[in-house]
């Protein structure tokens, strides 16, 4: 609001200027200004007047309340004519404004404004050109002093001087305005051609209008009048007119689709009613006489009836005729619908209402603010049409929409066709926010349902492998166990009743009995413990391997394998790591004690993030790459270490001993 009263301030202070100066002059001269105006230039001065004032009303901006200001000065200008009797005879030795009539010394000054005002208006219109604000200045300056020259010139030949130099200025001026007019008219940019026909049809409206303009004051000067005054008003209807042609052709000022809508919609009014009136009158006037009264009522009542249907066709005719742009208007709401109808994501509604839909109906920009963000527009842009989105009571944000790169603001019948298309998008976006709850639940609901029954399945498998541990055990119990037993007590009785010569190798057989048979009770108990959260010392239990291995006579004599161990003492893991990783470790051993050839082994364990362990020998090695079939050995050690998470190497060659390394994750 507050730009707008800035906008119309100047043109009411002109149009008031004025009024104050006709009373002043009709005041000093004694004449009524009323008396001085004639039928004719009060009604073309009436024409120029609003031609400049409706683009200021309707489409408010700078450059249009420029060309107001311009047309009120220049129909006042034009309102009280100027005939040959109305020069004062200018006798030397008096400055010339002490011979001036009012009226006459009102029309030289309001002439001393316009003439600058023309190179103002020049270059803001239609086009804005760069040019600096102390360049209009200066023109505005220059003409107020040739103005004062003129009136406060004495001799003779000075208000000759005066005469010319004033001719000469406004002969520059118009013809400098002529050059902006042709200057723009020529560029054949194709952004710039509507602009190019505006300067056309300005250009020569101005030239028609204004030559007879620039001629009289010659003919004046030699004390004739070969242009009357009426000819000159005659010859200013050409500005409206071409103007009118501007706005109408070539959407000068953009209030092309106003106008002719209006003007369009009133006329067609205006004619089926004047139809209708007619058709009324001629059927009340045939029946008048008929036998049958209830003729013309009926007759009347199906004119009214088609009066609407028929008035409604002919608009829809001249919209497509005259106004394509509406049409497109109405189909690029319609298939916004269409979009908003099946969007489902708050992305894609966005982009269908900031980038879709302003390029689709021509705004130049558009702005969306959702919430949590401020609902304010963009603070360098000034919306031309706003709304809140609201579904129900929820609001959730604003949106703004840019004026249209032609025709006018949005009417009304286009503003209800956008806060109803709001309406919809308001209720997208609550559509899509509850669509993306929904499917951030399922998301949700869904892996909790995986895991769920990833962790029954795991269960299901651990109650199984329970279930299959016992039955080993049960199984290895009975039979194998029960058998080493009686082969450790057949070696005690044996021990007893042979010969000295048998009783140490009966002896060593009852040792290898005991040990095998408390490593079977071992293994029983490792199958029988489904306890995650107990412990094994792994330190004590290589140790009971190793020495178990020291005790045992190889084939030849001695130790069957000399174990060197290099480990942290008390090294206490959970059962399924130790079990693993003992169980790998008596397995090497055994293999270097039965395949390597050699009686000794190096033994490493280390604990840290994991636990690695390796084992040497320096025995005869063998190909790792053609193991013997039917040896599961290093099969079952690489099982055990990967199913844990661990790794396994192997290397070996013939002749070059064995290295087996592995290691294995610890749980946190």
């Amino acid at each position: 609001m507050k730009k707008i009263v800035s906008l119309f301030l100047p043109l009411l202070g002109v149009v008031i200027f004025e009024l104050l100066a006709l009373g002043w002059a009709s005041f000093a001269s004694g004449q009524a200004a009323r008396g001085q105006v004639t039928v004719f230039s009060a009604a073309i001065a009436t024409l120029i007047f609003f031609t400049g004032l409706i683009p200021a009303v309707l489409r408010p901006q700078a450059e249009h309340t420029l060309i107001a200001c311009f047309a009120a000065l220049f129909a006042f200008f034009l309102i009280i004519p100027f005939e040959v009797s109305d020069m004062p005879a200018m006798r030397p030795g008096l400055p010339t404004y002490t011979f001036l009539e009012p009226f006459v010394f009102l029309r030289l000054v309001n002439a001393a404004v316009l003439v600058p005002m023309t190179i103002h208006v020049s270059v803001r219109f239609p086009r804005r050109a760069p040019t600096p604000s102390r360049i209009l200045l200066g023109a505005y300056v220059l003409s107020a002093l040739l103005l004062a020259f003129f009136l406060l010139s004495s001799a003779i030949w000075v208000r000759i001087l005066a005469v010319v130099l004033n001719f000469g200025w406004f002969t520059f001026v118009m013809g400098l305005f002529l050059w902006n007019m042709l200057r723009i008219a020529r560029d054949t940019s194709p952004e710039n051609a509507r602009f190019a026909q505006q300067a056309r049809m300005v250009m020569f409206s101005i030239l028609i209008a204004e030559v007879p303009l620039w001629l009289r004051p010659l003919t004046l000067a030699f004390g004739v009048d070969l242009i009357p005054y009426n000819v000159l008003l005659f010859f200013q209807i050409f500005v409206p007119l071409g103007l009118t042609y501007a706005v109408l052709r070539h959407d000068l000022f953009g209030i092309d689709r106003f106008l002719r809508r209006t003007l369009a919609y009133g006329s067609v009014s205006l004619a089926l009613l004047t139809l209708y009136l007619g058709l009324t009158t001629a059927l009340t006037e045939l029946f008048v006489n008929a036998s049958r009264p209830l003729a013309p009522v009926v007759s009347l009542l199906m004119a009214a009836l088609l009066f609407e249907p028929l008035r409604r066709s002919m608009q829809a005719w001249l919209d497509q005729l005259l106004y394509p742009d509406r049409l497109k208007f109405q189909a690029a709401v319609q298939a916004m619908q269409v979009s908003l109808a099946r969007a489902n994501r708050r992305e894609e509604i966005v982009r269908l209402l900031t980038e879709v839909f302003p390029a689709q109906i021509g705004a130049e920009w558009a702005a969306l603010k959702l919430f949590p963000e401020p609902d304010v527009p963009p603070a360098h842009l000034v919306p031309a049409w706003s709304t809140r989105l609201m579904a129900g009571s929820v609001n959730f944000g604003g949106y703004w929409l840019g004026p249209r790169h032609a025709g006018p603001s949005y009417d009304t019948d286009e503003s209800n066709r956008l806060y109803a298309l709001a309406g919809q998008a308001a209720l997208a976006l609550a559509y899509a926010n509850a669509y993306e709850s929904l499917y951030q639940l399922n998301q949700t609901l869904e892996a909790r349902v995986k895991e769920q029954t990833a962790r029954n399945l795991s269960d299901q498998q651990s109650i199984a492998a329970f279930e299959e541990r016992q039955r080993i055990a049960r199984d290895l119990h009975d039979s194998v166990t029960q058998s080493l037993f009686g082969l450790h007590l057949m070696a005690r009785g044996l021990k007893a009743a042979a010969p000295d010569s048998f009783k140490g190798q009966l002896a060593e057989l009852e040792s290898l009995a005991s040990d095998i048979l408390r490593e079977m009770r071992l293994l029983l108990d490792q199958l029988r413990n489904v306890s995650a959260e107990e412990t094994v010392d792994l330190t004590e239990a290589i140790q009971g391997q190793v020495q178990a291995l020291a005790r045992k006579t190889g084939p030849e004599g001695g130790p069957l394998l000399v174990v060197e161990t290099e480990m942290p003492a008390g090294l206490v893991l959970s059962s399924s790591v130790a079990d693993a990783a003992l169980w790998v470790i008596r397995e090497a051993l055994q293999n270097i004690a039965r395949h390597s050839g050699c009686r000794a082994a190096r033994l490493q364990v280390e604990c840290g993030a994991q636990l690695r362990v390796s084992i040497r020998d320096e025995g005869a090695g063998f190909d790792v790459n053609a193991t013997p079939a039917g040896h599961y050995g290093l099969r079952g050690m690489r099982e055990r270490v990967l199913a844990l998470g661990g790794e396994f190497k192997l290397e070996s060659g013939l002749g070059r001993g064995t290295l087996l390394t592995f290691s294995l994750p610890l749980p946190k």
